[in-house]
């Protein structure tokens, strides 16, 4: 996929300057520094305060409150893994980070769930199946990384998305557990 990337690129670049455009190539990459570079600065921040606040509320117990609440949907969702605490554990954190909408700080969670999760085969099983789309598609209760790119972009109303938002993750969400619980029903 890295080939085919820098493929494009490159044959863009030559193509642009063939054409006489050398110089707006030349611009745009380095307009592009000083862009990506403010984004970075912005998302860094961003990724850094929500991270603390989830480090924050763990620490106060009300990451462990929130597991309490979840944990009959989990039960329901990862029936294998009901009684293994460490793993509804990783499964909750990561679902939880997701809900407030700082995906960023659910990874590390994620990450130790799939570990745990991960059975050794070449194939997915209907829990790792079940995770991904809850991670992929989860409901967003305050979308802050969106509304951070828009904040950064100038946006005067950053979370007027936020209904939007909320329909579509919960659409794709529950059209993602049917379809994980159709396709790996017990026969």
């Amino acid at each position: 996929m890295n080939i085919i990337w820098v493929s494009f690129i490159v044959i863009s670049a030559i193509y642009g300057i063939y054409n006489g455009h050398g110089t707006d190539i030349a611009c745009a990459v380095t307009e592009s520094i000083g862009v990506s570079t403010k984004l970075l600065l912005t998302l860094s921040v961003s990724i850094a305060l929500w991270n603390g606040i989830m480090n924050i509320a763990e620490k106060c117990g009300i990451i462990d409150n929130l597991q309490l609440l979840f944990s009959p949907v989990l039960k329901f969702l990862f029936p294998d893994y009901k009684h293994n605490k460490k793993v509804m554990a990783y499964i909750s954190t990561n679902i939880i980070a997701n809900f407030i909408g700082i995906g960023n700080a659910s990874t590390p969670a994620g990450l130790k769930a799939v570990s745990a999760m991960y059975n050794g085969s070449d194939t997915t099983d209907r829990n790792l199946s079940a995770f991904v789309v809850i991670n992929t598609a989860s409901i967003q209760l305050i979308p802050t990384t969106v509304a951070t790119l828009r904040t950064a972009h100038g946006s005067i109303a950053p979370m007027e998305i936020i209904f939007c938002v909320w329909i579509s993750s919960f659409v794709a969400l529950t059209v993602g557990i049917l379809s994980v619980k159709i396709l790996f029903r017990k026969s």
